[in-house]
């Protein structure tokens, strides 16, 4: 019994060292932040900013293909998730962005393999409008994303040079 006694006072002397819990954070409820509108984020939007850039440069943090606008226009147009995914990459060798037919010019393609796989994307300024150019030779396609924008070139997509 003394034994017991004199393990159970060891425990409660040690239980006395012991720093006391921590109080446990309570629960809060996330106020889910609301989406922007298309108009307020079209609104403001200037993608001029990026002429003489490349478009995987970061400009006001932010790139050129990473841009909401562009994203979008480019969701709207092109219905290939493949060929979205391409024009959308940052895995690609470009040229500069540049201003052409009053509109922002984006132009990209595959490193090592830029004459036969190419893309741009011509975008209005504040990301309104846009099209697409998607340049395949060896899968024999050459065509722009709506289809009525400009007739497609068996030479590729245009670079803005």
């Amino acid at each position: 019994m003394k034994r017991t006694t004199a393990l159970l006072l060891l425990g409660a002397l040690a239980a006395c060292n012991r720093a006391p819990e921590p109080p446990q954070p309570q629960p809060t409820r996330a106020t889910p932040t609301p989406a922007p509108t298309p108009s307020a984020t079209l609104a403001d939007t200037d993608l001029s900013r990026y002429v003489g850039k490349y478009p995987f440069d970061l400009v006001a943090g932010r790139r050129f293909v990473d841009e909401p606008a562009v994203r979008a226009a480019v969701a709207r147009v092109v219905p290939d998730a493949a060929v979205r995914d391409m024009v959308l990459s940052r895995d690609a060798t470009a040229n500069p962005v540049a201003n052409e037919d009053g509109r922002i010019l984006s132009w990209a393609c595959e490193a090592h393999n830029c004459g036969p796989h190419n893309w741009a994307i011509a975008i209005t300024r504040d990301g309104r409008d846009a099209a697409v150019c998607y340049h395949d030779q060896d899968a024999g396609v050459s065509r722009w994303y709506p289809a009525n924008y400009r007739a497609p070139s068996p030479d590729g997509c245009p670079s803005g040079e």
